[in-house]
């Protein structure tokens, strides 16, 4: 048992714990966990396919534990979210089978195609207001609204898509979703934890049947997940609208020059 728990403490489970933390947090603020998470398991040796799914291990227990959290408090009711979280599982199904049978240049050229269509949708809404002050209850009676398009169903079904074969940005995709879709950035990273719950773990149970699960390196940043989503969700309500305007560009600018980067290097 000590042997056990001082492997647990080693240098490198720390690490590990530690970036999870950090992706963490900003996975929840700003929707680009990936942004730290893939580059430093891909700087220590891990293969893409294995990366990506210890991603989606580390990602979906973590918007599990802060959905908890979130359905408690009654801060998002589940059964509004449900048919979203129903698409978004499929789509991340989708997205993973899909990526088990692409090369890893051909999935950073998908990744940043993605993420250069959505920086130029964010550029455009920024100059008609993105984020929205208004009230929880005035949005909620405009998802409901929103609802009973089919057309709100498929963009969560193609986010999760992405978000199960690749993932960097695809909190974010969502984040700027529900923000489209008149909500609050609160709200909007609220309701975010829950499609991505989805998504990445019916991903990643499709990634565990094929066997490219690294268990040694998912618990610990797993572990750092947890901790950090639940940080980053006492810090979301004190970002303020003015803020995100300009983060958002910035981060997918970011995104965009790191998988950019993957293809050349």
């Amino acid at each position: 048992m000590e042997n056990l728990l001082l492997e647990w403490l080693s240098t490198d489970d720390l690490l590990l714990c530690g970036i999870g933390i950090l992706a963490a947090i900003i996975g929840v603020m700003f929707g680009a966990a990936g942004f730290v998470l893939l580059p430093a398991l891909l700087l220590v040796g891990i293969p893409i396919h294995a990366t990506v799914a210890i991603n989606k291990f580390a990602t979906g227990i973590s918007s599990f534990s802060t959905i908890l959290v979130l359905v408690l408090k009654r801060k998002v009711k589940l059964k509004e979210m449900l048919p979203l979280m129903l698409f978004a599982g499929l789509g991340g199904i989708f997205g993973a089978f899909f990526t088990t049978r692409l090369l890893e240049q051909t999935m950073n050229i998908i990744a940043c195609i993605v993420l250069i269509a959505m920086f130029f949708v964010v550029l455009k809404s920024k100059k008609t207001g993105l984020v929205n002050e208004q009230s929880d209850t005035e949005q909620l009676v405009s998802m409901q609204e929103g609802n009973k398009k089919l057309t709100t169903l498929f963009v969560p079904f193609f986010i999760g898509t992405y978000d199960g074969g690749f993932g960097p940005g695809s909190a974010l995709l969502n984040i700027t979703y529900f923000l489209k879709r008149q909500f609050s950035y609160v709200k909007a990273a609220e309701m975010t934890r829950f499609v991505t719950f989805s998504s990445c773990i019916s991903a990643f149970i499709f990634y565990f049947f094929y066997g490219i699960v690294n268990w040694g390196i998912a618990i610990p940043i797993t572990v750092g997940s947890i901790i950090g989503s639940h940080i980053g969700l006492k810090i979301v309500p004190y970002i303020k609208g003015r803020w995100v305007q300009i983060l958002l560009p910035a981060i997918f600018l970011l995104l965009i020059i790191q998988v950019v980067s993957d293809m050349l290097f």
